[in-house]
This record gives C-alpha cells, structure tokens and sequence, in this order.
C-alpha cells in the first residue's frame, strides 16, 4: 500500500501539493480540489482529489487524482460532450454542477470504455461532489469511447 498522503497546504496559499510516485507531483490550485465525502465505489477511503486542466485545451479528458491515496488516480471526461442525450438520464442539475465519468484506458486505446453508470456529479461552488449510480438499466461502466 502507499505511504500516507503527501500532501501540504503551503502556509499562506492557496496551492496543495501532490507528491505521487506513479503520477508525479502537482501544485495544485485549492480550488480544483474535489471533496467526495462519501469517496468512489471501490475506493471509500479516497475523498479528495485534484482536478487537473487537460493538457491539450481541445482535449475532452482530464486527470483525476486522488490526495488521499497517492497512487490513485482516474481519467475522466465530461459525457456530455460526448453524448449530448446523456443529460436527459441525470437527475436535475443545479446550473453549477460539472459532470464526470471515469474513463478506462486499456493497452489498446482503441478498446477505452467509459463508466456512465456511475458518473460524479461535481457542485462547482462548493467543490463537493458524489458519485450517482444511474439504475435505469441503459448504460453500463464499460461503454465504449470509439466505434
């Protein structure tokens, strides 16, 4: 298992850093930090995560990675940009709530599925989010990304 959670709070800012042997270390603005009080399905202990910009700014896939288990870390992407009908399957949103699916990059990118089951729903004022499982029997956790 990891080593505790190497995160600091630099005295004065606003920066939280992310020191992770497998994703290497982030200073990461306070506010993209994510608090899931409830943690991940799988991953109850994991409650807060950095949110990362994508690299490449056209780019639909993000970084999500844990600070409470350093190792841990997801790409996500916003589902409805990739399937705009994916709204109409999710409760209400509040105007400031960001949607989030867990991508899984297999060796074979050709073969990347999407969970949108289970997607987080981010407040973006509050930076608390949970994770909705969608139980209307019409998407799976491994839906394919690529035809």
């Amino acid at each position: 298992m990891a080593d505790a959670a190497r995160k600091t709070v630099a005295a004065g800012s606003d920066i939280v850093r992310l020191r992770s042997e497998r994703f290497g270390n982030y200073d990461v603005p306070a506010d993209r930090v994510i608090h899931l009080p409830d943690g991940l399905v799988g991953f109850p202990q994991a409650r807060q995560f950095a949110l990362l910009e994508p690299s490449r700014p056209e780019s639909p896939f993000r970084w999500l990675l844990s600070l409470d288990v350093p190792d841990l870390g997801f790409v996500v992407c916003d589902p409805m940009l990739l399937w705009p009908e994916y709204a109409a399957d999710l409760p209400a949103l509040e105007p400031d709530v960001a949607v989030v699916a867990i991508v899984t990059v297999p060796a074979n990118a050709q073969e990347m599925t999407v969970n949108l089951m289970a997607p987080l729903l981010i407040d973006c004022g509050s930076r608390a989010g949970r994770q909705l499982v969608l139980e209307n029997g019409r998407y799976t956790t491994q839906h394919r990304l690529l035809a």
